[in-house]
């Protein structure tokens, strides 16, 4: 008996240490994810003035075309290793393509387009409404009614668009004013990318996260290619400069494939509660890179906006 009760208090005398180090191994982990977490969304929020500046001399089509082409390029090894997770159900594949087509052709075109029309800091704002025009979306393709808490947090956010949309200042960095029609295919281009966030969650709870994600560039790729590929050939690549052309690889090797692994990277490792929240300092991050480093203006009106925009997509998710 003392051999067994000097082995027990043995036992518990190194127990503390060992609970310990996977606590201090857990937070390590933690603060891994939420860094990869935070620069997904520095690199998600830097995706429209990236975009202004390589629009400066490249077409904004091309633009849009070649986000996706060369990222399907890129990830070729990828699609290769996961050809076995092609869908096998015409349904199964009808909403990958649904989401390939949306979130890989529509959005980075309409984006491209858009945020050329507009200033950066107007696109920045917009795009923050991306969770509203997602979850309204999913209520609609589920059937499920969402609550009071949902639709006000919606109106607080569209009452934001707006206000930003009656807002006019100048765009310093394509040279001409942020306007509706900029505003609305910016709009458009989130309902889109909305499209693809619900139909490519669809395909991931059946075919994994990066495999979904490899297959719907893909689709979007392949879309682009025959259009892109003569574009690409017929333009003359030694009029953009070599910060344009860095803003374009941004665009295509982070914005495009880098953020994904980051914000898949972290999901997985902190959750998504734990990750979600940093999603509002994406619009944060557009506006301080439009005003530091392109000279736009940052007017009240535009704070305001951002504010309303934001605090309506806080509501949505207490809902």
């Amino acid at each position: 008996m003392a051999v067994i009760d000097a082995a027990s208090k043995s036992t518990k005398q190194k127990m503390p240490p060992m609970r310990n180090q996977m606590l201090k191994t857990t937070s390590q982990s933690m603060s891994v994810a939420l860094t990869a977490a935070l620069a997904a969304v520095t690199i998600w929020g830097a995706s429209a003035a990236a975009t202004a500046v390589a629009g400066r001399t490249i077409p904004p089509d091309l633009i849009g075309g070649l986000r996706s082409l060369l990222a399907g390029i890129v990830l070729l090894p990828l699609l290769l290793r996961f050809r076995d997770h092609f869908p096998q159900t015409w349904p199964e594949r009808v909403e990958l393509l649904v989401g390939g087509l949306s979130g890989f052709m529509a959005y980075p075109l309409l984006l491209s387009i858009g945020v050329l029309k507009t200033s950066v800091t107007h696109a920045s704002v917009i795009l923050a409404s991306a969770p509203i025009f997602t979850g309204l979306l999913s209520f609609l393709i589920t059937n499920r009614w969402p609550r009071a808490l949902w639709w006000a947090g919606s109106v607080v956010s569209m009452s934001g668009i707006l206000l930003l949309m009656n807002a006019r200042g100048p765009a310093t960095t394509t040279g001409v004013s942020a306007t509706p029609l900029g505003d609305g295919l910016v709009i458009l281009s989130v309902l889109f990318a909305s499209v693809g966030y619900v139909y490519g969650g669809r395909s991931s709870s059946r075919m994994g996260q990066w495999p979904a994600t490899t297959w719907s560039i893909a689709v979007g790729a392949l879309t682009f290619a025959p259009f892109t590929i003569p574009q690409a050939l017929a333009f003359d690549w030694s009029t953009p400069d070599t910060f344009e052309l860095s803003a374009l690889v941004f665009l295509v090797l982070f914005v495009t494939i880098a953020c994904y692994a980051l914000w898949f990277f972290a999901l997985g490792e902190a959750g998504a509660t734990a990750v979600a929240p940093l999603q509002f300092l994406q619009p944060v991050v557009g506006i301080a890179i439009a005003v530091s480093f392109l000279g736009e203006a940052l007017s009240l009106n535009i704070l305001i906006s951002a504010g309303l925009i934001i605090f309506g997509v806080w509501l949505t998710r207490r809902s």
